[in-house]
């Protein structure tokens, strides 16, 4: 199978689809790879590395496309690229289709494109590309936490492990899976005060246990998050619902209630946000204000880590092309493996997943061609 690792053109993506050491496993597996001159250059892998692991480096992303049979990018395609799709290829990425723009699922499905959404795809409720992500995005939380409560960057000035006589920083977590979870240890780690709400009383009883009583819980209603939006000086928010958009638990009139110069990180932006005040930003125009409170919402957060984001990817990524490459007919593989299935919420143009679908049928143009739900 040919395998094609196209540079990332996304503002401030610096990951890339694959690592050298992917293209050595692919390659040694019999699989061709080329990779786009440069791609790696940001995560700090060079084409010399690439090239020695088996790679072909070719010249541009029009080559790249052109010869792969499946694309391996980060994140979804951008408009500089929908000419290169070729009809019938296969594109894995977070793609986050429930809120990317009308004009990819239109090329996706006219080019009868199918579908890889990495952040979707699971097997016995575990997800192996995105867990990844989850776990290393909530391990900068600290960081980014402590910049953005610095007086200078606009934040409440306060220390995030507080100091003697003065208590360290409030910082709630709203929604404790795998990304809240690892926010909470490292939180917890740093000093600061750390309080998780979550509707699964599991999760709860789980981080009680992992945590030896460090953190405090409580179970997320209406109610208490408006209490926790009252007093913390930084809300995380980590919903995630699978194969929908996240919830808005955070309204336009919860932010009156907060403490000024507070600080939102909204972990559930590439699903559309938590909070209603909540869009998209970059990592280099990552924070904006809304009735005083600083909003945080960088899709791509792990970005800024781009060499470990990237690796730590590869490392689950690399076993499942493996698996599609071995398949004889690799679109029966997606459409019957649990594990593909669950990510190819488009195969072969049809829009399988009833969501999207639905939605996509909303934003279709009137007397634009679709393709309807097998």
């Amino acid at each position: 199978m040919d395998f094609g690792i196209p540079k990332e053109v996304r503002t401030d993506e610096y990951r890339v689809g694959m690592t050298p050491t992917g293209v050595r496993e692919l390659v040694d597996a019999g699989h061709r790879v080329f990779c786009e001159k440069d791609c790696g250059d940001d995560a700090g892998f060079t084409d010399s590395e690439y090239h020695a692991c088996g790679a072909e480096i070719v010249f541009s992303p029009e080559e790249v496309y052109g010869r792969a049979q499946v694309v391996c990018k980060v994140k979804a395609p951008t408009p500089k690229e929908y000419d290169y799709i070729r009809e019938g290829q296969i594109i894995g990425a977070f793609m986050h289709l429930l809120v990317a723009p009308k004009s990819l699922l239109d090329v996706l499905t006219e080019k009868g494109v199918t579908t890889l959404c990495y952040e979707e795809m699971t097997e016995e409720n575990y997800a192996p590309l995105r867990t990844p992500a989850s776990e290393i995005g909530g391990r900068m939380m600290p960081q980014i936490a402590a910049r953005y409560m610095e007086t200078q960057e606009g934040g409440r000035g306060k220390l995030l492990i507080g100091t003697p006589g003065v208590p360290a920083a409030v910082v709630g977590i709203i929604g404790g899976g795998v990304f809240g979870y690892h926010a909470a240890l490292t939180l917890i780690q740093a000093g600061a005060a750390v309080l998780v709400l979550d509707t699964d009383f599991r999760k709860l009883q789980q981080l009680d246990r992992d945590f030896l009583g460090s953190i405090n819980t409580l179970m997320s209603t209406d109610r208490s998050i408006r209490k926790l939006v009252s007093f913390a000086d930084v809300i995380i928010g980590a919903a995630h619902k699978p194969g929908e958009t996240a919830p808005k638990l955070i309204t336009h009139e919860m932010l009156k209630e907060m403490m000024p110069r507070s600080l939102i990180i909204d972990a559930s932006i590439d699903q559309g946000g938590l909070a209603e005040s909540s869009r998209p930003t970059t990592l280099s125009d990552p924070i904006y204000t809304v009735d005083g409170i600083l909003h945080y919402c960088v899709p791509n957060l792990t970005s800024n880590v781009a060499r470990t984001a990237s690796r730590a990817h590869n490392n689950a990524l690399i076993p499942l092309l493996r698996q599609l490459g071995a398949a004889s007919e690799p679109l029966k593989v997606i459409e019957e493996g649990e594990i593909f299935r669950s990510g190819a919420f488009i195969v072969e143009g049809n829009i399988l997943h009833p969501p999207l679908h639905e939605l996509h049928h909303q934003k279709r143009t009137p007397g634009a061609p679709s393709r309807e739900a097998k």
